[in-house]
């Protein structure tokens, strides 16, 4: 993803309080997941399911692990981030969060979520 005037990065001590608010205002809204790296191009895992969660792990041996979940009864994906090293928020021109891009310190692999009308491709 390009860095753009409208792409911002979370602060790594700010991530488990944006994931949790960001949960709470997207939760069950549609969205479309990539990861995207460079041994395995962009691999589509989900598409147009509504969002469960997004959350940082701050205990235990999972500590710092990021977790999206997002489906329906009898459709529901889970991701893991094991190993984040930073995340950064694309916004519209009018502030809304067009996409989530959650990089990877363990694999060089990018997580994308899209939200809201950057769900078509």
């Amino acid at each position: 993803m390009d860095r753009t005037d409208h792409t911002r990065e979370i602060p790594r001590e700010g991530w488990a309080d944006y994931l949790a608010l960001l949960t709470n205002m997207e939760k069950d809204h549609p969205v479309r997941i990539e990861v995207e790296g460079s041994d395995l191009g962009d691999q589509p895992l989900a598409q147009n399911l509504p969002l469960i969660e997004i959350s940082l792990e701050e205990k235990g041996s999972d500590k710092g692990v990021v977790e999206i979940i997002a489906g329906r009864d009898d459709d529901e994906i889970t991701h893991r981030i094991l190993k984040p090293a930073r995340i950064y928020a694309d916004e519209s021109e009018s502030g809304e969060l067009e996409c989530l891009d959650i990089e990877s310190a363990e694999d060089n692999t990018k997580t994308l979520i899209f939200f809201g009308e950057q769900l078509a491709r």
